[in-house]
């Protein structure tokens, strides 16, 4: 599938991978198989047995290996047969599958795709948040049939949530004076909108005090390179500053095959912390938006779309499309460069020429 390969994708919530868990995700369309050694570490391989191609996470956690359901061959961290209980022992030269790259940071597990060395240092700081033990945090994991990039276009159009969230996320007023403004910072995508002197919509309601009435919001969405989002939102009150209440989320699309992503997402709040109710009420809200609301939307459309890509339709393109667009031009020289220099790597080298 054409996606880019030599970045970091989430590939799991630090807390989904336990002490014996066998975690199973296709990832770019490569079965993939998460699991933690004897030191708790995170380690991935190939998730099909190169004997009969079984699936490995139909078997066991053994110690720092993982051994096949079907006829007990084991594979190590890096890939190799460990253990053969068969042929007098001995292993087979052929038996092994892939490894992947892992890193946790920010309480996900990233995963490397690619050919080239993985770096940890690209995963963006700006997810530190995540990790803020000063702020709510409610996180999630639903399975979307659709591709990466309608979701993305999801979330990095935001006009959606006047009418698809309509009193539930948004109210009425904010249709009036929508104007996002997107622009471009470096390879990140911008998309702002302030909304000032509005009644506190949606959520914001009981996050405020009562004698709160009207309010500055905002909502502004980040994109990363290749499918990672912050979208900081909140209310301010510029009479009462101390009165404001903010949130920020992140959101990951994680390509599974060209037509079904995973999607991970985390939200946090600076306001009412400690509060169970709240953290209760939030979580049903973010499910209920997104399994009832959003998926089930794009989901149809994906329907609609078939097999192609979007862009291939010659779609309309609206002024709230904007920030959309420049995350698709952005993401499609990325993905050119990069299988550019792929090719140019792998060009033999001519008879008689200088190789040094």
């Amino acid at each position: 599938m054409r996606a880019l390969r030599n970045t970091w994708y989430v590939a799991a919530w630090q807390d989904e991978i336990g002490p014996d868990t066998l975690l199973a995700r296709t990832i770019l369309n490569e079965d993939v198989l998460m699991f933690r050694d004897g030191s708790g570490r995170a380690a991935a391989i190939g998730n099909r047995c190169p004997h009969r191609f079984a699936p490995l996470h139909l078997g066991r956690h053994v110690g720092n290996a993982v051994q096949c359901g079907y006829h007990g061959l084991e594979f190590g961290t890096n890939g190799l047969c460990s253990r053969n209980p068969h042929d007098s022992g001995s292993n087979p030269p052929k038996a092994s599958v892939p490894t992947y790259q892992l890193a946790e940071r920010f309480g996900a597990i990233w995963i490397w795709m690619g050919d080239e060395p993985a770096d940890e240092k690209r995963i963006p700081d700006e997810f530190a948040f995540l990790a803020d033990d000063k702020r709510a945090h409610i996180q999630g994991y639903i399975h979307v049939n659709a591709n990466y990039l309608l979701t993305v276009d999801n979330l990095m159009d935001l006009s959606h949530a006047l009418y698809l969230h309509a009193g539930v996320l948004t109210n009425a007023e904010q249709r009036d004076n929508f104007v996002p403004q997107a622009r471009l910072v470096g390879d990140v995508v911008a998309c702002e909108r302030e909304q000032p002197g509005i009644a506190p919509p949606g959520q914001w309601v009981e996050a405020l005090p009562p004698e709160v009435t009207k309010v500055d919001f905002y909502s502004h969405v980040y994109w990363h390179a290749p499918s990672a989002v912050i979208h900081p939102f909140g209310c301010r009150v510029p009479e009462n500053p101390d009165a404001g209440a903010s949130a920020m989320s992140a959101h990951f699309f994680t390509p599974e095959t060209e037509t079904t992503t995973h999607y991970f997402y985390h939200n946090t709040r600076d306001y009412q912390v400690d509060s169970a109710e709240t953290n209760a009420k939030i979580s049903e809200l973010l499910e209920r938006v997104f399994t009832t609301q959003d998926v089930p939307m794009i989901e149809a459309q994906q329907q609609v779309i078939g097999n192609v890509d979007l862009m291939s339709l010659h779609p309309v393109v609206l002024q709230t499309d904007r920030a959309t667009v420049l995350m698709r031009r952005v993401l499609n020289k990325l993905i050119t460069k990069e299988q550019s220099a792929s090719a140019t790597a792998n060009q033999p080298v001519a008879a008689g020429s200088d190789s040094q």
